[in-house]
C-alpha cells in the first residue's frame, strides 16, 4: 500500500510516498481503505521535530481521515463509508504518538469509526473530527450556553470556523470572529458570517467593543495564541471566560491584570491529548453528530491535493494560511 512518511526531521520535502505492507488485523479490528486524509498544523510541528513526545521517525502523520470499510463486522459492513476518529483506543491522538492516517489502509477497532452521513463528502468527512471536536470541547470548557455571546478567533482556521458554526447552530445571540486580512474578512462574510473584525483595520478589542456597544463578549475561543490572546482577554465582558486551545501565532502574550481583577475574568486551557476517555469522547460526539446529520454544520475544505503532493499540501496550509 502507499503511505506518506518522513524518515528524518526537516523541510516539507522530507515527506515521501513509500510502499508498505497492508496492516494485519488483530482480533476485533476492521480494515478500512482511506480515501482522503486531512492536513493539520500539528503535522508540520511534528515533522520539524518540535514535539518531543511525538513518535520518532520513520513516521506517518495524520490525525483524521475518511474512507470505506473493506473487511467489516455486523455494525460496519463492507462498503460502509466511515470517518476515522482522531482518538486511538487508549485515548491518545493518532498521528502524534503513533502512526497516523496518511496511508492507504488502516486496521481499526469499531470504536475508532463514525459512519459518514450520506450528504457529507469524503473531503468534508476527513476534515470534520479534529476541528469540530476541538471547538465543541472548547465551548464546553467555557461553560457555553445559548444565551452567551461568543468571539471565535480566526474565521479561516478550522477550529475558529467550527466554533462559529456551532455557536450559531446552538442559537448564540451574537457570534463574532476575526480575520487577518481584508481578503479573509470578505471570504468570511461571503460564507455568511455577519460580525467579522478585519485585523488589518482594527484591533480585536476595538472591534468587539464596537460591535457590542462597549459591553464585550461572554466567551472567547482562542485557537491562535500570541499577541491576539491578550487583545481577546481585553474584549471580554464581566465574568467572561477565554478558552485557549492553540498557539500557532506564538506561546506568549501580554495582558492587563486589571481586566481579571475588575471584571472577574477566567482563562482556561483545552487540549485533545490525554483528556478524553471513551465515555467523554462519546459525550462530545453525541453533541456533534446530530448537527452534522441535520446539516446544521459543514466542514469547509480549502483545497484537495494528490498523495504525490503531500509536501505542497503541508506548505500550503502553513504558509498560505487558506480559508478552510
Amino acid at each position: 500500500m502507499k503511505a506518506i512518511q518522513f524518515k528524518e526531521y526537516g523541510a516539507y520535502e522530507t515527506l515521501k510516498v513509500v510502499d508498505l505492507d497492508i496492516p494485519e488485523l488483530q482480533e476485533g479490528q476492521l480494515l478500512v481503505k482511506i480515501n482522503v486524509a486531512a492536513v493539520n498544523p500539528v503535522d508540520n510541528t511534528i515533522r520539524k521535530g518540535l514535539i518531543p513526545q511525538a513518535k520518532k521517525p520513520p513516521m506517518i502523520l495524520g490525525n483524521e481521515a475518511a474512507g470505506v470499510v473493506v473487511h467489516g463486522n455486523s455494525e460496519f459492513a463492507g462498503g460502509t463509508r466511515v470517518i476515522i476518529s482522531p482518538f486511538a483506543p487508549d485515548g491518545s491522538i493518532r498521528g502524534i504518538s503513533s502512526n497516523g492516517t496518511w496511508q492507504e489502509y488502516l486496521a481499526l477497532y469499531p470504536q475508532e469509526l463514525i459512519k459518514t452521513p450520506d450528504h457529507v463528502s469524503d473531503e468534508e468527512a476527513a476534515t470534520f473530527p479534529v476541528a469540530f471536536f476541538s471547538a465543541q470541547a472548547s465551548l464546553n470548557k467555557g461553560d457555553f450556553t445559548n444565551n452567551k455571546s461568543v468571539l471565535a478567533l480566526g474565521a479561516g482556521g478550522a477550529v475558529g470556523n467550527a466554533t462559529i458554526q456551532l455557536a450559531l447552530a446552538y442559537g448564540s445571540p451574537l457570534v463574532i470572529t476575526t480575520a487577518g486580512s481584508t481578503q479573509k474578512a470578505e471570504a468570511a462574510r461571503s460564507a455568511g458570517i455577519e460580525n467579522v473584525i478585519d485585523l488589518s483595520k482594527e484591533s480585536i478589542s476595538d472591534g468587539v467593543l464596537r460591535i457590542t456597544e462597549g459591553k464585550g463578549v461572554d466567551l472567547v475561543v482562542d485557537s491562535i495564541g500570541g499577541d491576539l490572546t491578550g487583545q481577546a482577554i481585553h474584549s471580554l465582558a464581566r465574568n467572561g471566560i477565554l478558552v485557549t486551545i492553540g498557539y500557532s501565532a506564538g506561546v506568549q502574550f501580554t495582558a492587563n491584570i486589571t481586566d481579571f481583577v475588575w471584571k472577574g475574568l477566567q482563562m482556561r486551557g483545552q487540549s485533545l491529548v490525554g483528556w478524553f476517555n471513551a465515555e467523554e469522547q462519546k459525550q462530545v460526539w453525541d453533541q456533534l453528530l446530530p448537527l452534522l446529520a441535520q446539516k446544521k454544520i459543514k466542514p469547509i475544505v480549502a483545497k484537495v491535493f494528490d498523495i504525490a503532493d503531500a509536501a505542497e499540501a503541508q506548505r500550503y496550509l502553513i504558509e498560505d494560511r487558506p480559508f478552510g
